[in-house]
């Protein structure tokens, strides 16, 4: 019998380290992957009407291959015990708004966010949600939907998924929960949405995001949920070979829907209460790898100065650098210097014209004259020069910033050869990635270059500047 102090303890993970779940490596995880979606595929192919029995089978193989490595070694950095003391852990609902995330989100966590039945979404904001029905359980982040009438770009979005993140310093993501129309089987336009859900692994756990995914059709369509859902795993597919999300399928039953034969009702119309919904959902949980690490870094962009996370960056930056100076053309005389000069040589030949009347020899004063005012007169001459147009200009002046003449002088900086301004500073002036349907309807007018951010790490960003 467990005392009630040794059960937190256990549930806390802080004791009785033998029990500590195994977990698979890397490389297993993708072996076991290709090979179910290779099971999937000839099932389908070979057998269309048992394709989902096949799902059922790869879910069960599946789960099993997990049994069996969990027996190899583990990986200390990857241990479920390591990611849960580096931060909470989240279930993240993302899709196009209209496709139920809410609604899904509400049946699992008992929450009582506010639901629409129109394609715009009433989620404005990404909102973290606590789970009331689970204990010990991931809380739920609700996200507005990508390509929301009239909303935010889907880039905005997906940076504010990983925003709010970063701010409730939830690093841990057990899964990712996809709501897609059931209708859709158009990996086109699912590409995009498949592109922002692979970004939350980067690095060295790329492509780790898809174990944890679950893609959830809403309504029914097609005769078996895995071609219901078949667009959004072929998109992830067209990004992770190995990619095999898990698929669910389900419309909320109505009324009159209750009043079917439950089995024809669910296996038929794939109609489901809520409290079935919940318990579906908790099976795929469950059977779910350990959460996955969403890893912040702190770097910078040579290019233009933007600081933080890649992925947390706007998608601009300025175009092309060009050497150039940062600073402004001025006289290489200035008032002052001249000034002084002519002021000190009208003094000195006053002061020799006094002394040679007063010894008798004046002439010699006619010569110094001349000599003691021409550093002067030339500074004046050559300002004036300067400041002419035409043939008599003599492009004599100098770089503030550096010294340099202004004809023939080194560069002393870069700049941007669109906006002008120095480089890895100031405004970004070029969009990196084309801009979706809705920011181009907040901008007049754009320009687009398919380029990266050129980054280094932050602290280094400076001497890179230089």
């Amino acid at each position: 019998m467990v005392e009630d102090e040794d059960r937190e303890l256990l549930l806390d993970g802080t004791e009785d380290e033998g029990d500590e779940e195994p977990v698979q490596p890397t490389g297993w995880r993708v072996a076991n992957n290709l090979f179910s979606s290779f099971f999937t595929s000839i099932s389908t192919i070979l057998f269309p009407t048992w394709s989902e029995q096949a799902s059922g089978m790869t879910t069960y193989l599946y789960s099993m291959t997990n049994s069996l490595l969990g027996t190899f070694p583990q990986d200390e950095d990857q241990s479920t015990e390591n990611l849960e003391h580096n931060g909470k852990t989240c279930i993240m609902v993302v899709g196009k708004s209209g496709t139920g995330k809410t609604t899904l989100l509400n049946i699992y966590t008992g929450a009582k966010q506010e639901v629409s039945s129109q394609a715009m979404g009433v989620t404005n904001d990404t909102v973290m949600i606590e789970d009331t029905l689970h204990e010990h359980a991931p809380v739920w982040f609700d996200n507005p939907g990508w390509s929301d009438p009239g909303g935010r770009s889907d880039s905005k979005v997906f940076k504010d998924y990983l925003r709010k993140m970063q701010d409730e310093q939830v690093s841990n993501l057990k899964a990712v929960v996809w709501c897609v129309p059931s209708f859709c089987r158009n990996v086109s336009d699912l590409k995009g949405e498949a592109k922002f859900i692979d970004q939350f692994t980067v690095e060295e756990e790329a492509g780790n995001i898809w174990s944890n995914v679950i893609i959830v059709a809403m309504g029914k369509i097609y005769a078996t949920v895995e071609l219901d859902c078949q667009g959004a795993k072929e998109a992830a597919r067209e990004l992770r070979g190995y990619a095999e999300p898990t698929c669910l399928g389900w419309g909320l039953a109505t009324q009159d829907m209750l009043q079917v034969e439950r089995q024809v009702r669910i296996e038929t119309f794939r109609a489901l209460t809520e409290e079935e919904i919940r318990e579906r959902m908790e099976d795929a949980i469950e059977t779910l790898p350990p959460p996955v690490q969403v890893l912040f870094s702190n770097q910078g962009c040579k290019a233009c100065g933007q600081t933080g996370d890649p992925r947390l960056m706007e998608d601009k930056c300025h175009r092309r650098k060009k050497p150039a100076h940062h600073g402004e053309l001025v006289q290489r005389f200035s008032k002052l210097v001249t000034g002084a000069t002519l002021a000190v040589g009208a003094v000195a030949a006053t002061v020799i014209f006094g002394v040679c009347m007063a010894t008798g020899i004046g002439e010699l004063s006619l010569i110094a004259f001349p000599i003691l005012m021409t550093p002067g007169g030339v500074m004046t001459g050559h300002r004036l020069l300067n400041t002419v147009s035409g043939a008599f200009r003599i492009n004599g002046m100098i770089w503030s910033c550096c010294g340099a003449a202004e004809v023939g002088g080194k560069e002393c900086t870069y700049i941007c050869d669109l906006c002008g301004v120095k480089w890895g500073k100031g405004e970004p002036c070029v969009f990196i990635r084309n801009p979706d349907n809705n920011l181009r309807e907040q901008i007049s007018s754009h320009e687009v270059v398919n380029k990266d951010h050129e980054l280094v790490p932050a602290d280094q960003l400076d001497e890179n500047l230089d």
